[in-house]
This record gives C-alpha cells, sequence and structure tokens, in this order.
C-alpha cells in the first residue's frame, strides 16, 4: 500500500495560476477506490476533498482557489522598503488513499511545503514560470518583479514614487541596496548603498525623494542626474542594474501618477503628463409638493417656495488621463499591465499619500508605430470616494 505524489508547484507561484499536484496509488484496482487530498494552508487545514484517478493509476487536484482566497494585497507604502512576505502563503497537502466494501482511509504522502504570492500570468508566461529568474540568491542578474520593456527608459520625477520587487528563496543572506547616479555624459556622480531587510519576498520604494530620505545621498546629488541605476546586491550574486531616467521636464500641465498591482505581485508605476480632464456626475434625489404654503393665517403662493425639491445629491468624480508620446513597448506594456490590474493608486500630495481609484477602460489596443504613428493612450479613471450633500 502506498500513495505517491509526483508533480507540485514550484517553491513561490503566482495563485492566480493553476497550482496542481498530481499523485497515484498501487491500490487503484481495489474496490471503491478513491484518493483523499487534505489542504493545509499556512499550517492549517483549510479543505478536505475526494478525489477520482483521473488517468491509469494517477490523480490530480489544482488548489490555487483555496490558496488564493486566503492571500491578502500588498500594502503601498512611501517606505523605502516593504517586507511583502505577509501577502504570501505556505501549503502543502497530505494524499490518503480511501477504498474497501466499506471504504476507509489507508496510507498516505505529504507533499513539500511550498509558497504562492499574490499574483496572476498569462498562459505563454506561465508555463515557463520559474521564479528563480526573480531571486538573486539563486540566478545573477535575476530580475526585478515586473514587465516594463528594459531596452525603453522607465521615467520618475523627484518626488515621485517607484517600486521594485524581488524573492530571496531563504530570506537570510543580507542583501545591499546600490544606487548609482549618472550624469548626461554617462560619468557616475554619486552612489549610495543601504542594508536591506533579509526576506523571501521584498519590495523596496527606489523614488528619488525616498532615496535622499533613507541614504547617504542628498538633494543637490540629483541636480545634475540623467538617470539612476538600482541593484540588490547579496553575498555572491546581484539583480539586474535596473535604470531610471529622472524626469525633470518642466510639465505643460498637472500630471497624474498610477501605481498598480502587477501581474507578478509587485508594483508598477506612470505618470500622465499631457493635457486630463476631471469630471463629476451628480445624482439627485428628490420629490415635488403641492404649490403654495401656509403662512399662519391663510394659504399663499410665494416665489421661495418651490414644488420640485432635491432633499440630497450624491457625486462621484472621474478623471481622463492623457499620456505623453511613449514608445510602443511602452504602451503594449502600459495597457496589458495596467488594465488588467485589480488594484489601482493615485499618487497625491506629492508623493506622500495614495488615493485607491478605478480604471473603468473595458478594452485596450496595442499600438504599433507603423500603423499608429504617435503613440497616446488615453485612462478613464473613477475616484473610488462618493460625496453625499447635506439633507435639505
Amino acid at each position: 500500500m502506498a500513495v505517491t505524489i509526483y508533480d507540485e508547484p514550484q517553491l513561490i507561484s503566482p495563485a492566480g495560476n493553476p497550482l496542481v499536484f498530481t499523485f497515484s496509488s498501487d491500490q487503484t484496482a481495489q474496490v471503491n477506490f478513491s484518493f483523499v487530498v487534505e489542504v493545509y494552508i499556512d499550517g492549517l487545514l483549510r479543505i478536505t476533498q475526494e478525489v477520482f484517478r483521473q488517468f491509469n493509476t494517477l490523480g490530480r487536484i489544482d488548489v490555487s482557489e483555496a490558496v488564493q482566497s486566503t492571500l491578502s494585497n500588498i500594502r503601498i507604502t512611501t517606505d523605502l522598503e516593504y517586507d511583502a512576505t505577509d501577502s504570501m502563503v505556505e501549503y502543502y497537502i497530505i494524499v490518503y488513499e480511501k477504498y474497501g466494501a466499506t471504504p476507509t482511509i489507508q496510507a498516505s504522502d505529504t507533499s513539500t511545503t511550498v509558497k504562492a504570492f499574490n499574483g496572476s500570468i498569462e498562459y505563454a508566461d506561465f508555463v515557463s514560470w520559474d521564479y528563480s529568474d526573480y531571486d538573486p540568491q539563486l540566478t545573477g542578474s535575476s530580475l526585478f518583479l515586473t514587465y516594463f520593456p528594459r531596452n525603453k527608459r522607465a521615467l520618475c520625477g523627484l518626488e515621485e514614487n517607484f517600486y521594485l520587487g524581488y524573492f530571496e528563496q531563504t530570506g537570510l543572506e543580507v542583501a545591499t541596496l546600490l544606487v548609482n547616479i549618472f550624469d548626461i555624459n554617462n560619468n557616475n556622480t554619486a552612489y549610495a548603498s543601504l542594508t536591506l531587510t533579509s526576506t523571501e519576498f521584498n519590495i523596496i520604494n527606489v523614488g528619488p525623494q525616498v532615496l535622499i530620505d533613507n541614504t547617504s545621498l542628498v538633494a543637490s546629488d540629483f541636480d545634475d542626474c540623467y538617470y539612476y541605476t538600482i541593484q540588490v546586491e547579496l553575498t555572491d550574486q546581484a539583480t539586474e542594474s535596473f535604470k531610471i531616467y529622472l524626469d525633470s521636464d518642466c510639465k505643460r500641465y498637472d500630471t497624474y501618477r498610477l501605481h498598480w498591482l502587477n501581474k507578478l505581485g509587485s508594483f508598477d508605476s506612470f505618470t500622465f503628463g499631457l493635457v486630463s480632464t476631471e469630471s463629476a456626475t451628480v445624482q439627485s434625489f428628490g420629490y415635488q409638493r403641492d404649490p403654495g404654503v401656509w403662512d399662519g393665517t391663510s394659504y399663499t403662493y410665494p416665489l421661495y417656495a418651490g414644488q420640485k425639491i432635491d432633499f440630497a445629491k450624491t457625486k462621484s468624480e472621474q478623471l481622463v488621463l492623457n499620456s505623453d508620446w511613449i514608445n510602443q513597448d511602452v504602451q503594449q506594456w502600459l495597457v496589458k499591465s495596467l488594465y488588467d490590474s485589480p488594484l489601482v493608486y493615485l499618487e497625491r500630495d506629492n508623493g506622500t499619500a495614495f488615493e485607491p481609484v478605478k480604471v473603468t477602460n473595458s478594452s485596450y489596443t496595442l499600438k504599433n508605430r507603423r500603423r499608429d504613428g504617435l503613440i497616446q493612450e488615453t485612462v478613464s479613471i473613477e475616484r473610488t470616494f462618493t460625496y453625499r450633500s447635506q439633507l435639505n
């Protein structure tokens, strides 16, 4: 009598994609045979499910829905770093074989304990998913958790926030943030390093003002900055050197910067720099009354006593944001990342506060420079706070 678990999810996986275990038993010929699977999340038994074999002696279970329901969103912050392991969960399964004229539980096998984060990647990326690509402990020049095209310019204003995430398998090695500032002639004009929290999933905020507030860099270091690079170094290996260009252009219009939960469980950011439009929708609640009023002695018809009366109003606000002229690769990254995200924030108060908003675009087109010429993107935003007037 034996149960064997064959396939397991990777050590770290996005919970929005299949999390499949496969297993077999050498007792499948027994009468009334089935598998009984217990799913444990963060050490607690969450579900027990009976599974029947699907191919020869093999069965399978996808636990993604159970795991996803226990996850919490990552909290956006103006801090330099945020330990995102609280938004991950650990899970494992125990598979039992069950059979007999009166079916009873028999032998079992226990899977490895693995982890899931609040991400959901597209199918083509999922089939080639390898979490070690984002872990500098395992892969030299590992990637940060964003699909932003690396051959294009990522922009950030002096007081804006910019987020980069990475995994660290054990969370035990010393991690060091390395910042290098370059001028337009590619001269390295300033440098800073800072020891980061060692954790399995870390998100760092590398906006210029945040770096000034938390490292040895000072405001004047960014006076001649054309771009700066961000790298996280462990004992023997480091992440990619991610290049961010300082957005120091004078703005003709008010700018709006959005941050959103991306498919890889970190945050992406983008500033809309061309003229944008603010509007509001007002809804009235009222009634109609008979003309005239009693003035104490007689019934009169004064002009001040209306017939159609509003007793309350509510208001919801909208924004239409227009990007500056952008490259087709940036436009395609923007719409595929932003429009698919369930969690979007509008940066406010010079980068010190965040307002949750809803993107209401229900479709998008991947634009091409040869077909579309100069490329812009227009995003419709609904603000989530509604205003209710005083009663009349």
